[in-house]
């Protein structure tokens, strides 16, 4: 990982897996990353390991503006190497954040706004439910399973993405 990727933050951990701020550097081009890397303690369950591997694999085949890209899965050098998934970074906040920062203010989020986030959910939501593998152009029949305000993201311009399908379920699973 160090090679291609260079890690500048944590920006959020779970009880499975911690997500970072990263920049992709390759021949003098740098981009700002997102990466998910399992927890050190969960590398030797192998069930778990299998689940984030689907994560990753299931996520390579959707293309939507609003669901995170993924770019990469890899894993990581030395004794206690663990998976990650390099994803798009989104400058923003989740909608779990949003909604704790309107309540301590007082204010609500307004009608309009809360409709607009729902329209762009449920626009990722339909791609992701519709997706064809696309080798086969089979349907891979996904359906996330944790649709939540910590797994939608919405960047400082307004887009709207969806993330995490580590509960997803496909037909091809």
């Amino acid at each position: 990982m160090r090679e291609r990727y260079r890690i500048t933050e944590r920006v959020d951990q779970g009880g499975m897996a911690e997500v970072f701020r990263g920049v992709a550097e390759s021949m003098g081009f740098k981009k700002s990353v997102a990466i998910k890397r399992i927890l050190p303690n969960l590398t030797k369950n192998k069930k778990f390991v299998a689940m984030f591997l689907d994560e990753a694999r299931l996520s390579l085949h959707l293309q939507h503006a609003n669901i995170v890209q993924v770019f990469d899965i890899g894993k990581g050098e030395g004794a206690d190497a663990a998976y990650f998934i390099v994803m798009e970074y989104i400058d923003g906040c989740n909608l779990k954040s949003l909604i704790d920062t309107q309540r301590q203010s007082g204010k609500g989020m307004s009608a309009s706004l809360v409709v607009y986030l729902m329209m762009e959910v449920c626009k990722g939501l339909a791609y992701a439910h519709e997706a064809t593998d696309p080798e086969t152009h089979e349907p891979l029949g996904i359906v996330h399973r944790d649709i939540s305000p910590p797994n939608i993201l919405i960047s400082r311009n307004g887009e709207v993405k969806l993330v995490d399908f580590g509960l997803a379920k496909a037909t091809s699973q």
